[in-house]
């Protein structure tokens, strides 16, 4: 008689989908907010303030937090007879793996709500179609994610 355990936890989600409160915790963790939202920015602050950021540099900001970096009780620079300091090293690649993977894995979904203000052009004839032209007549503002 072959016997299935029905009580196994889904072993690549780690959630227990065989009971009500099993289900009832997947679908809690799904509307699960872990912090108060950030309050999004006006438009016309995004279309001036994104030109004028500089992009993400791995060499600076490791360079940045390798001078803070004896705040937290480190040592700076060569560690006098040890030669080059590893933990510096391993810093400046960590820093250049996280930035390369925001840089070319992560994908920013912006979703514009319905009812952004659509200003009209049209040319009619008589008994034929009318064509128009469409252009936003303000900055749409969109939610969105980076993951």
């Amino acid at each position: 008689m072959n016997h299935v355990n029905i009580n196994k936890k889904n072993d690549a989600s780690g959630f227990n989908i065989n009971s009500i409160s099993g289900v009832l915790n997947v679908i809690l963790t799904a509307f699960n907010i872990p912090a108060e939202p950030v309050t999004p920015l006006p438009p016309p602050l995004i279309l001036v303030g994104a030109k004028l950021r500089p992009g993400l540099s791995a060499s600076a900001i490791a360079a940045r937090v390798i001078t803070r970096q004896s705040e937290a009780g480190l040592p700076v620079g060569d560690v006098f007879a040890d030669g080059p300091n590893t933990t510096e090293a391993l810093l400046s690649i960590t820093i250049e793996e996280i930035v390369n993977a925001i840089l070319t894995e992560a994908k920013v979904e912006v979703v514009i709500p319905p009812g952004v203000s659509i200003l009209t052009i049209g040319i009619g004839n008589l008994g034929a179609p009318i064509i128009t032209q469409g252009a936003s007549t303000s900055a749409g503002i969109g939610d969105g994610v980076i993951r």
